[in-house]
């Protein structure tokens, strides 16, 4: 499994460029959802790729988890993992997260690293 990521993260490398400026001055990076999020990676939205199509039943749609190493103070996906020096301190809503049924209903959680 730990190959597979690493395969995922280096294909994923080779494909980078396509990323947004914004997200490649974030640091995000692409695996598909039937991967674990490795160790200190949280999980900042999820979006398509063509590559991840064939790894889930509904491949159409939201395949693909957008990963980063958090910040000191970092808004995450609502269910994320989060390494353990970091503590929930709020509730928010990204635009990149899944919908959690009402389109104005929070679906992130607000994360600091605790001293």
């Amino acid at each position: 499994m730990r190959s597979l990521i690493l395969l995922i993260l280096l294909f994923v490398s080779l494909i980078s460029p396509a990323l947004s400026t914004a997200q490649a001055e974030e640091g995000v990076v692409l695996i598909c959802t039937v991967s674990s999020v490795p160790y200190g990676y949280v999980i900042v939205g999820k979006t398509s790729t063509e590559q991840c199509r064939s790894n889930i039943e509904l491949p159409e749609r939201d395949n693909t988890f957008m990963i980063k190493k958090p910040g000191p103070k970092e808004t995450i996906c609502e269910k994320s993992p989060y390494p353990g020096d970091y503590a929930v301190v709020g509730r928010g809503r990204l635009s990149t997260c899944p919908n959690t049924g009402n389109e104005t209903d929070n679906n992130a959680w607000i994360i600091n690293r605790m001293k």
